[in-house]
């Protein structure tokens, strides 16, 4: 949310809290009472549409690093694997594949450490059940399989996350400007017939209407 979404925000809140403290004397002007229902369907998509915005992912990079871990010390345990048995066996080719370290694969991008798993499940995939003299199972490949999955899984993620919070930006723009539309052509207009009958009301509405500059602590006209 911007510095203008924020101010705007923060004036319908208290604009909001004025119709939740004079219920009774807005509601003799029954059409101001229609848009004033309005206004707070809009206020209640709004404050929804900003949870999407704000998007906490704090979570789910913890579980991206911890399932990264895993498939990093199932690769590197087969990796080991196939090494020795590379240089038993003569094959120069496949030892220098999983010539791989734990610290090598974490300076490694996602999509990086992802291919370089990759590799050496479908080295293992090629040697079938060999490795088994060497401490490594066909269930160990099978389960590096699922690392791998699991990891690519939680990568795709965070883009989502970003059209997500995109296309939520975009949504709040929309609402908050019909919001401000329907306070400025409906509801303002409206006001005025409050303000000898119900000066109390119709001044603390007033001040609401005042947009506060949060970052310089300034008022601002919201018709500026």
């Amino acid at each position: 949310m911007n510095a203008k979404q924020r101010n705007r925000l923060a004036m319908f809140m208290a604009v909001k809290n004025v119709f939740g403290v004079y219920p009774t004397e807005l509601s003799v002007i029954k059409a101001l009472e229609n848009f004033i229902v309005k206004f707070n369907e809009l206020m209640t998509k709004i404050e929804s549409v900003h949870k999407v915005q704000q998007g906490n992912t704090s979570g789910a990079r913890k579980l991206k690093l911890k399932e990264e871990a895993e498939m990093i010390e199932a690769t590197v345990k087969l990796a080991a694997t196939m090494y020795v048995y590379a240089q038993v066996n003569d094959m120069p080719d496949l030892q220098a594949k999983c010539a791989i370290s734990a610290s090598q694969m974490e300076r490694m991008s996602d999509e990086k450490v992802k291919a370089t798993s990759l590799n050496v499940y479908e080295e293992a995939v090629k040697l079938g059940d060999v490795l088994s003299d060497y401490g490594q199972t066909v269930e160990d490949v099978t389960q590096l399989k699922k690392e791998i999955d699991d990891f690519s899984a939680l990568i795709a993620s965070p883009r989502s996350a970003i059209v997500t919070r995109s296309q939520a930006t975009k949504e709040l723009d929309t609402l908050m400007q019909e919001a401000n539309d329907l306070l400025r052509n409906n509801i303002d207009k409206l006001m005025e017939l409050l303000k000898s009958k119900q000066p109390k009301v119709y001044n603390t509405y007033l001040a609401a209407r005042t947009i506060v500059d949060l970052r310089a602590g300034m008022k601002v006209v919201e018709e500026e």
